[in-house]
Formats: C-alpha cells, sequence, structure tokens
C-alpha cells in the first residue's frame, strides 16, 4: 500500500519573500526604465544574482513610505 503526503498551499504569492522587477514597477505604479534605476539606489531592498534581480517584497513598502519625496536626491 502506498502512502501519499500532500500539502495544499493557499497561494504561492504567500511564501514568496522577493518578486521580480516587474511585480515591483506594478506595486510602485511606474515603468520598468525607473524600476531598474532605483534598484541602483543604494540601501534600495534588491539582490541581483547574476541578471536577476529579486527585490524583497516586504520592505520594498517600508522603503517608498521612508524614501517619500527624496527621489530627486538619487544619484544611479
Amino acid at each position: 500500500m502506498a502512502c501519499f503526503l500532500v500539502i495544499i498551499m493557499n497561494n504561492n504569492e504567500d511564501i514568496k519573500i522577493g518578486i521580480t522587477v516587474d511585480e515591483a514597477r506594478m506595486m510602485l505604479g511606474i515603468g520598468r526604465n525607473l524600476m531598474l534605476q532605483l534598484v541602483k539606489v543604494k540601501g534600495f531592498p534588491a539582490v541581483r544574482f547574476k541578471k536577476k534581480i529579486i527585490i524583497n517584497k516586504e520592505l520594498l513598502p517600508k522603503w517608498f513610505a521612508e524614501n517619500c519625496g527624496e527621489y530627486g536626491n538619487y544619484h544611479y
């Protein structure tokens, strides 16, 4: 007799801690080019794995709230 283990996840989004550039830009309502510039800003919650950029889903809103109005002072 075979035993099977079945794990049911509510939603894959619940377990994802990182999001893509496109997912992050949609959260912020900005274009891809601007998002790619933001990931270069010191302190931005992103990690680069070769050509793949992963943004911390939980830290993005916090970073955004803490940096409102600061865009003009960023250097890319």
